[in-house]
């Protein structure tokens, strides 16, 4: 009953029919917060002062009250509870205000009544208090920035309420699950000497209307907002202007704030921004705006981390991470600060409170990874798409970069499956978590794309999100839809398998499994033997699975192939048996990479993968050489492949030219510093593989960095500059050389340091004694490049502390002059032994480290 009239109490302020609402059982439930604010910004005592309303029903008789609120100071006697104009609050003991932890308690002199349709039962708290804001205070904080090359400073309120901080803004019913109504009204002081002006004023609606008070107080109203939680409000007070773009198709309309003479660093992600929201509305073929109202984007000049994922309407980010300074901005801030607003408009595009008819998803982590499959699918769209529109550009290397990302953290017998995640708000859910949610549904998503093909994919997911707009989305109902579009009797899968049974088996368990092959070659055609196990890189976690996995594959001679073109199975628990004529070559699992697994072979078959990519790497396309030596590295790590046969695969990579594959070469590399790796990795093993990889890297740098006809284009960018980047990861010295001359130039103000190479030279620097950059001071976008850097050599060196020191090896870790059909070599291999030379850097390097903490 209650549930009833609760929805039709929503229906009748809001004007939102919440369809399927759980009852959230509470004695007190807020239904609009209505705060009245009063800002004033000062250099060393800046606080604003509100007035609030909290509209409430009551669920049970209660005499209590309980709100959150915390470093607030509320004015004495300023709390009421109006029942009409009746204030209840009790008269020997109004309220207990418990600061330390958070709580303030009003006390009632009669209970509350219970909301019934024949008792449409309101009451109102009134509060007023004052927020004492600083550049450390939490939930909202002063910034500090500075106007006309850093001569005229200025500051600005900000708020980051997510997860669980409004309380530190406002009191509130601080549940992450109350929905409220938003009604903002703020009072700009005039211009005054003491005080710094302010002339924008942003919140959650739009602006309703103006006007001046007597005393020169400009009055801003707001419309209502939609129904929010209390993580989706926003506040947003400085001297900012804007720029503006709308999309060709809608009237959405991007706004972009910044200051005043730095706005001209926010075209390209204006123009970015535009472009995704038009590539959105072609993906979706239907003119539906994203939300009522424009997108305001506001760029905050200090460190914020991406995006607050509940924003819609209010999008506020740090200023490094969404200028493109031409001379300071690298192309990999540029691929991040890209990939977060495209994250952004695609969580808007899929469903927020600004909607006409709102759209909501029962799972958010669901959510939260199709907005990170579409981030990517636009970005291909956006970077290498063709002209032709009914083209559509495949994922490829952002996939592979999803995959591998997810894979990096979802092997440990800890991680959770996706499904664990169902009733977790998606703010609720731990940020080490966030690469697992986002990139691993990303990922699974892709995989299924590749096994349905892509066109029909695409056609079944876009009906079904614009068939469910204004309604409720779920992972069974999705799952259900996709089934109907793109399963066909004349192409059912051989056992039955399904688009639902594939994503279930992946939702419903954690980790991912490797498939272990062995070719039984004395039989003719040759029978091939497929069985999976779950993937762990230490020696617990290594039970038999059950996913149900996708199989495609290609052979080295098609000629007489059974199965080559249209490989159209799946595999369970049990082992499975299929014949392939291989006519004595290789066969390769997961074709196009998309599957979400590893692929194990018996070591003759990697030895004819190792020949061929030494002979002949072209007859395997990019995408599957980019899995096999990912592959060979994890596998290695996990203690699952030889040393030999690992080096033997990964010795073609001299003659490597791809930036996918360089990609997962270096993302592979990244899974040798996993501690209690079942390889049992020691300081000279590990010092051993990065004079093999500095050797491997030597030709593709010396290509990429030299000094005619440097390609500018973004990818050709990117490419060199995760390939300096690695250089200087594993010591390659020409690059340690050409870093030491670019940052000596830059000090002496010859030219102007390369900001694709900023990160890589950073890090050169933390291994040097001679730490020059630490006494220069840093802007933004620098100091970012600097963080980045820092972070990789304390965990290297982390690394390097915590493992064995081990034993130089007798031979040389891989000859190139080896036949490939020598036997297995046993004994482990090593380079001449240079641990005095690593050890004298590690003291250096700690040493450093520890006295840039000491400053």
């Amino acid at each position: 009953m209650f549930e009833a009239i609760f929805f039709f109490l929503f229906a009748s302020v809001t004007g939102n029919f919440l369809v399927e609402e759980e009852c959230l059982n509470y004695t007190v439930y807020p239904v609009q917060y209505e705060l009245t604010i009063i800002p004033f910004l000062y250099k060393e005592n800046s606080y604003y002062h509100c007035e609030q309303t909290i509209t409430v029903i009551a669920n049970a008789n209660v005499r209590v009250i309980e709100l959150d609120a915390k470093e607030l100071e509320i004015q004495p006697g300023s709390i009421k509870v109006l029942d009409g104009d009746i204030d209840i609050v009790s008269d020997a003991r109004p309220n207990e205000y418990d600061e330390i932890n958070g709580k303030l308690y009003i006390y009632l002199r009669e209970p509350l009544k219970i909301y019934t349709p024949t008792n449409a039962q309101f009451y109102y708290i009134k509060i007023v208090f004052t927020k004492r804001v600083k550049k450390d205070s939490t939930g909202v904080f002063l910034v500090k920035y500075y106007e006309d090359d850093e001569r005229n400073m200025k500051y600005m309120y900000t708020t980051r309420l997510s997860p669980s901080k409004a309380k530190f803004s406002f009191p509130c019913f601080d549940n992450p699950r109350f929905e409220a109504v938003f009604k903002f009204r703020v009072y700009v002081p005039p211009p005054r000497p003491d005080m710094q002006y302010a002339n924008t004023s942003l919140v959650i609606a739009k602006e309703l209307k103006r006007e001046s008070s007597r005393d020169n107080y400009t009055i801003i109203e707001y419309m209502p907002s939609p129904q929010v939680a209390l993580h989706q409000v926003g506040f947003h007070y400085s001297q900012f202007t804007n720029k503006q773009a709308i999309a060709k198709s809608t009237n959405d309309t991007l706004i972009i704030w910044a200051p005043e003479d730095k706005l001209k660093y926010y075209d390209f992600i204006l123009k970015f921004g535009e472009s995704i929201i038009n590539l959105i509305h072609s993906y979706s073929t239907i003119n539906r705006p994203l939300l009522y109202g424009p997108i305001n984007i506001v760029a905050v000049p200090t460190n914020l981390n991406g995006y607050e994922i509940g924003s819609w309407y209010l999008l506020t980010n740090g200023a490094n991470r969404m200028a493109n300074v031409e001379q300071l901005t690298s192309i990999k801030q540029i691929d991040r600060m890209t990939f977060e607003l495209a994250q952004q408009l695609c969580r808007i595009w899929l469903g927020n409170p600004g909607e006409l008819e709102r759209t909501r998803w029962k799972e958010e982590w669901f959510k939260e990874g199709m907005a990170t499959y579409f981030a990517y699918y636009f970005l291909a769209q956006y970077y290498y798409g063709p002209l032709n529109e009914r083209y559509r550009q495949p994922l490829d290397a952002y996939g592979l970069h999803m995959k591998h990302t997810a894979m990096a953290v979802d092997w440990h017998r800890s991680t959770p499956a996706l499904e664990a995640f169902n009733n977790s708000l998606a703010i609720e859910i731990p940020s080490r978590y966030k690469d697992l949610v986002t990139m691993k549904t990303g990922a699974i998503l892709w995989m299924l794309e590749n096994w349905l093909q892509s066109e029909k994919f695409h056609q079944a997911l876009v009906k079904y999100i614009n068939s469910r707009r204004g309604k409720y989305i779920s992972l069974q109902d999705f799952v259900s839809a996709l089934d109907y579009d793109t399963v066909e009797c004349s192409h059912q899968f051989f056992n039955g398998s399904t688009a639902s049974r594939i994503l279930k088996s992946w939702f419903h368990q954690p980790g991912y499994p490797v498939i272990n092959v062995q070719v039984l070659r004395d039989r003719t055609p040759n029978a091939v033997q497929l069985k999976q196990r779950q993937f762990s890189f230490t020696q617990e976690n290594r039970g038999e699975t059950e996913y149900l996995i996708p199989i495609s594959y290609l052979v080295q001679n098609r000629e007489n192939c059974f199965n080559c073109y249209r490989p159209r199975f799946t595999i369970g628990k049990q082992t499975y048996t299929f014949s392939e004529n291989l006519d004595g070559g290789w066969i390769i699992l997961n074709r196009n990479a998309s599957g979400y697994y590893r692929v194990n072979y018996d070591s003759a078959t990697w030895r004819l993968i190792g020949k061929t990519l030494r002979e002949d790497m072209h007859s395997i396309d990019e995408m599957n050489r980019a899995e096999i030596v990912n592959d060979v590295l994890a596998l290695y790590v996990a203690g699952d492949l030889d040393l030999a046969v690992a080096t033997e695969v990964l010795d073609y990579l001299d003659k490597e030219t791809s930036a996918v594959v360089w990609n997962s070469v270096i993302s592979g590399f990244e899974l040798m510093k996993i501690e209690g790796a079942a390889c049992h990795m020691d300081k000279h093993m590990f010092w051993e593989w990065e004079d093999f990889m500095s050797k491997k890297v030597s030709k593709i740098y010396k290509k990429l960095v030299a000094w005619d006809d440097v390609d500018q284009q973004p990818n050709a960018r990117l490419f060199r500059s995760n390939i300096v980047t690695f250089a200087a990861v594993v010591n390659h010295e020409p690059c340690l050389k050409y870093l030491r001359y670019m940052f000596e130039d830059s000090r002496r103000g010859k030219q102007i340091l390369d900001p694709d190479t900023r990160e890589a030279c950073y890090y050169m620097l933390s291994n040097d004694t001679n730490n020059h950059f630490v006494f220069r001071k840093l802007n933004p976008i620098e100091e970012e490049d600097r963080m980045i850097a820092d972070h990789k050599i304390r965990e290297r060196y982390r690394f390097l502390i915590k493992i064995p020191y081990g034993v130089p090896r007798p031979m040389p870790l891989i000859s190139t002059e080896t036949p490939s059909t020598q036997p297995p070599v046993t004994e482990k291999m090593s380079i001449p032994d240079n641990s005095v030379a690593h050890t004298a850097s590690l003291l250096l390097v700690l040493l450093s480290l520890l006295l840039t903490f000491l400053r």
